[in-house]
């Protein structure tokens, strides 16, 4: 059997010092959105911002060697992790040395993840001489402190991030169990409907103001009106778009309103929605779970769909008949970018980087295809921007640009930016590679140097302790040292950080350079461009009216070599037009 050590563990001595006080609460919302804020806020009224500071300050009468500097509060934030406004505000004075005691109500209120909690708490705080006490709990970090106080910090921990993940689980089953009862768990209702409690369910009821516009776009497009077509009739009408809708409740502008054009994606979205025949369908994206934090989709397969729960805008027939309107439009014609089934289209090269000079938006790309007597068919690609098709106050007077013309103005200036034929581009990408590890390694010497020095710092530390401990030093001595000591074990350690995000951000530059100067060896005026060189070589083009373009390159000759003595190089690029 395993012997038990009963030596009793201590935490640091106590010292008679002034602690400035940091006070850290939070509150989050366990419940959904359907149920309302304030409801939730209501059925939590103990667990208020206010209590847990008051909890504080009052401790803080009690304990007048303790001075209070800032209270830092998040409210409605989740404590499964720490990426919180308050709390990151707070460690940023941390760091400033402006307090150096955090107290908070409970261990819940500073986190519910036990491991980053325990890592603060028995790590970095430790490190940075940070007091931390948790009044409901009974912890003080600079009390004595056994090996049961220990479990017991860790035990409570991982119970605060068990309730939270219990809780996570239950606000998902609860709000599928009201999706497959037909109430409505989304936020803003779908155009042409509005949102109401009726039996303890979140009904959708047709809207009197909106649900005939969407009879109308249902209409124009059976009529034959395409999605742009149907827009421009809704802007001639006054009709305000989803968004201003939202914000204003205004159908039709008023006087001292701007009109917006409603977009072809919205009238799109809108005649392929299935919440207008009736169906509901929910649950289509899923990411408000415990640690997961990116939304993504879910299989059809557990998508909620609920019939008859709400009033219908159009029939089936209707939708029905539009959904086959699209898959012939799109088998035929192709989509709105003119990408058809029967001809998949290129790979886009200039995705990303090609704008418009005049308004700043991204350029679109549209395809136009020649289908020949032999049955053949050819695309023919180029490129517009969207605002150029608009009719309102933000119509762009930008227009469009071939695909070939942009080619041929992009391979002319790498021509005359980068003229090859004098370089000598192997010794170029040997004498880069020789100057950027001279800069590596000198990067790397440094680290290692900082890392001894911080373990001489520690060392330096536990030999003024046993010193005071066998009283070479007073206790005013040894409080003076050891903040000096501990001042530059800080530093030391925020230089060794920075050093290793620089050595990492010259590895990335390093392989985008390397990238760029092999992909630039093969260029010529012959070259077939890809989307390989373009984005590697090019930042962005912007394109005006008139067919003038202006090019900024990725890097310029001269930032090819490291001419800065720390490792430095611009990241500003040539400009061509």
């Amino acid at each position: 059997m395993p012997r038990i050590s009963k030596r009793k563990k201590t935490g640091p001595v106590p010292l008679s010092r002034r602690f400035h006080v940091g006070v850290y609460a939070r509150l989050s919302v366990d419940g959904s959105k359907d149920c309302g804020q304030e409801e939730a806020l209501q059925a939590r009224k103990n667990e208020s911002i206010n209590t847990q500071v008051t909890m504080a300050k009052q401790y803080l009468k009690e304990h007048p060697e303790m001075e209070l500097y800032d209270c830092y509060t998040d409210l409605g934030r989740t404590g499964t992790n720490f990426r919180r406004e308050g709390f990151e505000r707070m460690m940023q004075d941390v760091r400033k040395k402006c307090i150096d005691c955090v107290i908070v109500k409970d261990l819940s209120r500073f986190g519910r993840n036990h491991i980053e909690a325990g890592n603060y708490i028995q790590k970095i705080f430790p490190f940075m001489g940070v007091r931390f006490i948790a009044l409901a709990d009974g912890i003080d970090t600079f009390a004595e402190k056994s090996d049961a106080d220990e479990m017991a910090l860790n035990l409570k921990n991982l119970l605060n991030e068990m309730y939270a993940r219990d809780i996570a689980e239950k606000i998902k089953s609860g709000k599928r169990s009201r999706q497959e009862q037909g109430s409505y768990t989304g936020g803003v209702p779908p155009y042409g409907y509005r949102a109401e409690w009726m039996d303890g369910k979140k009904c959708l009821l047709a809207c009197p103001e909106t649900s005939g516009i969407v009879r109308d776009i249902y209409g124009m497009y059976l009529s034959g009106k395409n999605m742009g077509q149907i827009a421009g009739k809704l802007y001639e009408r006054g009709i305000h778009r989803p968004g201003i809708y939202k914000k204003t409740g205004h159908v039709y502008r008023q006087e001292g309103e701007v009109l917006e054009q409603w977009s072809a994606a919205t009238v799109r979205l809108i005649l392929t929605n299935p919440v207008y025949m009736g169906c509901l369908v929910q649950g289509i994206t899923c990411g408000k779970q415990y640690k997961i934090r990116n939304r993504h989709d879910v299989d059809s397969g557990d998508y909620s769909m609920k019939w008859g729960s709400h009033e219908p805008l159009v029939s089936e027939d209707v939708f029905f008949q539009v959904a086959a309107m699209f898959e012939k439009s799109a088998a035929k014609y192709g989509n709105s970018a003119g990408f058809s089934k029967r001809t998949p289209p290129k790979e886009d090269i200039y995705a990303g980087v090609l704008f418009c000079g005049d308004c700043g938006k991204r350029m679109a790309r549209v395809a136009n295809a020649k289908e020949f007597s032999s049955g053949h068919r050819v695309r023919y690609y180029g490129y517009y921007c969207p605002s150029s098709r608009r009719m309102d106050d933000l119509q762009c007077p930008s227009r469009s640009i071939g695909m070939s013309v942009l080619d041929g103005l992009v391979k002319t200036a790498l021509h005359q930016e980068f003229a090859l034929s004098d370089l000598r581009p192997g010794r170029l990408v040997k004498e880069y590679e020789r100057q950027a590890e001279e800069q590596k390694e000198k990067i790397r010497q440094e680290i290692v140097s900082c890392g001894k020095q911080q373990e001489y710092g520690k060392k330096r530390g536990s030999e003024l302790y046993l010193k005071y401990h066998e009283g070479s030093l007073s206790l005013e001595e040894f409080q003076q040292m050891k903040k000096e000591q501990d001042r530059c074990l800080c530093e030391m350690a925020g230089r060794k950080e920075e050093l290793q995000h620089r050595l990492d951000a010259m590895e990335r530059e390093i392989a985008e350079k390397g990238k760029f100067l092999r992909n630039l060896m093969k260029c010529n005026e012959k070259t077939k461009l890809t989307k390989d060189i373009i984005h590697t070589l090019v930042r962005r083009i912007d394109v005006f009216t008139g067919h003038r373009v202006k090019i900024t390159f990725a890097f310029c000759m001269n930032e090819l070599l490291y001419a800065d003595e720390n490792g430095k190089s611009g990241k500003e690029g040539v400009q061509h037009e």
